[in-house]
C-alpha cells in the first residue's frame, strides 16, 4: 500500500484511466476479493447453535451445504475436503473468482463441491434443499430486490430444520463508520480506477488525521479508530467492505423483521457469547432483563449498548420450535475446545488461597476458581487444544483424578459441571461442538496436512486449519508444508527440505545475510532441527489431519 498525495477533483478527472468498472460485469472480477475460511459460517458451528436451541439439524457428515457468494472457494472448498460425505454448491458473479476456485477444486480433485458462476436473482428451485445456507458479506453489499432474493433463497431451499446464515452491517454503530465511508465516496467520486480510488481514499483519511487531533473529542476520536483500522487492510477490503456503490446498514430488529416476511425466525448468533447479557456489567445486564422481555428487543437493546457494527444471524424456518433453555441436556454428546492456560500470579488481582486463574489465549478472557473438579477439567481442555475433548471424557478425568470426585454421586456431578460448561460457554470461554475434530495433534510416521493448505502453501503464508481458521506460517514452515502430503516419511521430508536449501528454493540467512547453505552431516542436521520445529508448529496450529 503506497500513499498519495491528496488530488483535486479535476486532476483526478484529467488523470483517470480509461479502463474502467463499468468495461466488467462485476467490480470482483477487476478487484478480486481474497477468499479465507470464516470459521464461524461452518456448518460445525450452526449445527451446535441450532441444537442447542432445541432444533434436530442435520448431521454435518452428511448434509447439503450452500453458499452464495463463494468468491474464490477459500470458505467452501476446505469444508468440502474435510467433509467428503457432504455435498457443497456455491455461486457467485463473478466469473473469475469461479474460475478460480473450479482451478482449485480440480487440482485437490474434490467431487463432492460445485462452484458456478450466477447471478442471485436467476437463481431457482433448480439447485435443490440444502441443510445449511451461507451468505458472508453479500447482503450489505447489495440492492433491495438482491436482498430479498437473498431471504427468498433462505426460505426456499432451507430443509425444514435447516439453518441459514447472514452477516451484515448494523446500526447504531455503521452511523460513525458511515460518515467515514461518506467522505471517502466524495472525494473519490469522480474515479473509476479501483487503485486510484483506494490511493485517494486513504489520502484523504491521512489528511483528516493530520487535520484533526485525536483528543479533539467523539469526532477526532472516531477519525483516528478508522484510520487505525483501515490503514493495515489490504486494498480490496478496503474497496469492496467501504468503497462500493451499494453499502447498507440495518439495525437488528429492522433485519429480522425482513426475514419474518419470508418465513424466516431468528434462531441465534453464530458467536454465543455475543447474546449473554451476563457478559455486561451487572446493573447493565439487569436492565436488559427489564425492558427487554423477549429475545428480538434485548439484542436490540444490547447493540444500543455496544454500538454494535457488524452481525452474524442465524435464521431457520418460522413453523421451527426453538428452546433457548440450556441445561444438563445440552451436553449430551458435546465436545469442548478452548486454548486456556493457567495463569501464574495475574495482574490486579490477588487470589485466595487455593484458587487458580486461567485465561483464553484467543479472548483474552479469565477466570479464577478454586473449584478442584473445574481445575481438572480446564486442565484437561487446555492442555488437549486445538482437539476438543468430549464432555463424557472430561467428566471421567475429573471422576478419576479428584477425590472429592470418585465417591460423588455420577448423575450430581455430570448435572452440576455441565452448568459449569454451559456458564464458560455462554461467557465466550469454551466452544461447544457436537463432533470430534477432524485433525490431529499426533505427529505420525508419514504426517499429513490437508491437500488445500498444500495448495495454498505454495504461494502464500496464510493456509486453513482443521479448525476452518487462517493461520500464519513463517516461511520454512510453509515449505515444507508442501511435503506433508501423508505419502513421505521424516526422511523423505528432510531430502526434500535439503534440496530446497541447496537448490535455492529456501536461503539460509545469518544475521540478515543470505549464506551458503552446508553439506554433510551439518546439512542433516539443520534439516532435522527444522522438520522437528516445523511437525511441532502444525500439530500446535491444528494443522496435521488423520
Amino acid at each position: 500500500m503506497e500513499s498519495s498525495e491528496l488530488m483535486t477533483a479535476e486532476s483526478m478527472q484529467s488523470n483517470e484511466p480509461a479502463e474502467s468498472l463499468e468495461a466488467s460485469n462485476t467490480s470482483y472480477d477487476i478487484v478480486p476479493y481474497p477468499s479465507h475460511p470464516f470459521r464461524q459460517t461452518h456448518p460445525e458451528r450452526l449445527y451446535a447453535m441450532a441444537r442447542m436451541f432445541g432444533l434436530t439439524p442435520t448431521d454435518i457428515n452428511n448434509c447439503r451445504v450452500l453458499e452464495i457468494g463463494c468468491a474464490g472457494g477459500g470458505n467452501i472448498i476446505p469444508m468440502a475436503e474435510l467433509l467428503p460425505n457432504s455435498q457443497f454448491v456455491g455461486f457467485d458473479l463473478s466469473q473469475k473468482q469461479i474460475e478460480s476456485a473450479q482451478a482449485s477444486i480440480d487440482k485437490l480433485g474434490l467431487t463432492n463441491v460445485e462452484v458456478k458462476q450466477l447471478d442471485i436473482l436467476k437463481v431457482d428451485e433448480s439447485l435443490g434443499k440444502f441443510d445449511y445456507v451461507l451468505c458472508h458479506g453479500v447482503y450489505s453489499w447489495v440492492p433491495p430486490e438482491v436482498r430479498a432474493k437473498i431471504l427468498e433463497i433462505c426460505r426456499d431451499c432451507l430443509t425444514p430444520q435447516g439453518i441459514a446464515y447472514v452477516s451484515y452491517n448494523t446500526l447504531p454503530g455503521w452511523h460513525l463508520r458511515g460518515a467515514i465511508r461518506d467522505m471517502m465516496n466524495y472525494h473519490t467520486r469522480t474515479l473509476n480506477d479501483p487503485q486510484k480510488k483506494t490511493q485517494q481514499a486513504r489520502a484523504l483519511l491521512e489528511f483528516l488525521a493530520s487535520a484533526v487531533h485525536k483528543d479533539a473529542g467523539a469526532y477526532g476520536s472516531m477519525i483516528h479508530s478508522e484510520l487505525n483500522l483501515l490503514k493495515n487492510q489490504s486494498d480490496n477490503y478496503l474497496y469492496h467492505d467501504h468503497l462500493e456503490t451499494d453499502n447498507y446498514q440495518f439495525y437488528f430488529h429492522e433485519f429480522v423483521e425482513e426475514a419474518n416476511k419470508y418465513d424466516l425466525q431468528y434462531l441465534a448468533e453464530s458467536h454465543l457469547a455475543t447474546m449473554w447479557t451476563g457478559n455486561f456489567p451487572k446493573e447493565v445486564a439487569q436492565t436488559l432483563e427489564r425492558v427487554a422481555p423477549d429475545i428480538i428487543q434485548r439484542e436490540q437493546y444490547a447493540d444500543f449498548v455496544r454500538n454494535r457494527m457488524f452481525r452474524q444471524t442465524l435464521l431457520c424456518p418460522r413453523r421451527v420450535k426453538v428452546d433457548r433453555a440450556l441445561n444438563a441436556q445440552t451436553l449430551d454428546g458435546a465436545w469442548l475446545s478452548s486454548p486456556m492456560r493457567r495463569i501464574d500470579n495475574p495482574p490486579g488481582s490477588e487470589l485466595p488461597e487455593g484458587a487458580v486463574s486461567y485465561r483464553n489465549l484467543q479472548t483474552n478472557q479469565g477466570l479464577n476458581t478454586t473449584d478442584a473438579r473445574m481445575i481438572a477439567a480446564l486442565d484437561l481442555v487446555g492442555q488437549s487444544f486445538p482437539l476438543a475433548v468430549s464432555f463424557d471424557d472430561m467428566i471421567a478425568h475429573v471422576q478419576q483424578t479428584v477425590e472429592a470426585a470418585k465417591t460423588a454421586d455420577p448423575d450430581a456431578l455430570r448435572r452440576e459441571m455441565a452448568n459449569n460448561v454451559i456458564h464458560l460457554t455462554v461467557g465466550g470461554l469454551v466452544e461447544l461442538s457436537y463432533s470430534p475434530s477432524r485433525f490431529t495433534k499426533e505427529i505420525t510416521v508419514k504426517p499429513k496436512t490437508s491437500g488445500v493448505s498444500r495448495l495454498q502453501a505454495a504461494s502464500v503464508d496464510r493456509l486453513t486449519n482443521g479448525r476452518h481458521e487462517l493461520i500464519k506460517l513463517d516461511d520454512l514452515t510453509r515449505h515444507i508444508v508442501t511435503l506433508v502430503d501423508g505419502e513421505k516419511t521424516h526422511h523423505e521430508i528432510r531430502n526434500g527440505l535439503k534440496t530446497m536449501l541447496t537448490d535455492g528454493t529456501l536461503t539460509m540467512r545469518k544475521d540478515g545475510e543470505a549464506m551458503e547453505p552446508p553439506s554433510g552431516e551439518v546439512l542433516e542436521r539443520i534439516a532435522s532441527e527444522a522438520l522437528a520445529k516445523a511437525l511441532d508448529r502444525l500439530s500446535k496450529a491444528a494443522m496435521l489431519i488423520s
